[in-house]
């Protein structure tokens, strides 16, 4: 019975020695692995040096890739955080479920895809009609250039359209939102689909040295009456039809790097950059201003 006592006592030192080794999760400290969807890079990496400036041992090893595919990333394990343009789909919400896993969608801020094409085409406004044809009609000559195959700026334009049918003849790929750029001032009769952000942060002078170089179109609204450009006033009125809202989604349930930097880019200093970089933040903070009147 003595023997058996020491031998618990024993075994309950070791668990608390080996209990005492492991770290707790916690925000300030850690690296962690992210997908981004390509058309969020711009926003990402802002928030994300941001975040290391507040928690310099913190790390992200980040990865470019169409939406889908960060999400299945972060199922399969290989990231513990992605960033998208969309929520969880039905299947989607049904492995949460089964994992056990609450749902709680982690909206930061409002983007869109832009339509932009060369200074030369004709026309500066389209109505979604005349896009769905062309995205549809094979009589259609129109060329249509995504930034990637299955990117979620042709998501977002397939699902708002209700595109059933795409005719693939006039839909090209480029390789990212650069080239976009680069193809529709080679192309003067093409249309390329942008993720606004990209061109948004009015103090990045690259960017602005881009959009100087393009015509945005103006987008009619569903009744074909109302039109609209991709501008900070029209997507912060919420008169843009192609908005978009940003996710940050992640599978861990601890309280560390990944759902400290979800809070962060939720809270106040993250909707800071989020408005810097040109976007609409999710949660509208309310600027005070206090003046102090003092005699002369």
């Amino acid at each position: 019975m003595k023997k058996l006592s020491v031998i618990l006592i024993f075994s309950f030192f070791i668990a608390s020695i080996w209990a005492c080794d492991q770290k707790k999760p916690i925000i300030n400290e850690g690296t962690i692995k992210v997908a981004i969807d390509e058309s969020l890079v711009p926003i990402s990496e802002a928030l994300i040096q941001s975040y290391k400036i507040h928690y310099p041992k913190t790390n992200f090893t980040t990865m470019v890739v169409p939406e889908s595919k960060a999400i299945k990333m972060l199922f399969d394990d290989s990231v513990s955080l992605a960033i998208t343009t969309r929520g969880y789909n039905a299947e989607e919400l049904r492995v949460m479920k089964s994992r056990e896993v609450k749902y709680i969608p982690a909206i930061c801020g409002i983007d869109a895809v832009m339509l932009v094409t060369s200074k030369n085409y004709p026309d500066t406004a389209i109505s979604q009609e005349k896009l769905k044809y062309m995205m549809s009609n094979p009589d259609s000559k129109t060329k249509l250039i995504f930034d990637k195959a299955a990117s979620s700026n042709y998501n977002t334009i397939i699902e708002k359209l209700k595109v059933k049918n795409v005719n693939l003849k006039n839909v090209y790929a480029a390789e990212g939102n650069l080239q976009v750029l680069q193809e529709v001032q080679k192309h003067p009769d093409a249309i390329g689909f942008l993720g606004y952000n990209w061109v948004s942060d009015e103090d990045d002078y690259e960017s602005q040295k881009l959009i100087n170089n393009i015509k945005i179109l103006a987008v009619s609204d569903s009744t074909g009456k109302n039109f609209a450009k991709a501008t900070w006033k029209n997507i912060d009125k919420r008169i843009y039809p192609f908005e978009r809202f940003v996710y940050m989604h992640t599978m861990s349930k601890s309280w560390g790097v990944e759902n400290g930097f979800i809070r962060f880019t939720c809270a106040k200093t993250g909707q800071f950059v989020i408005e810097k970089m040109g976007l609409i933040p999710y949660y509208l903070i309310p600027k005070e201003f206090y003046l102090e009147k003092k005699p002369l």
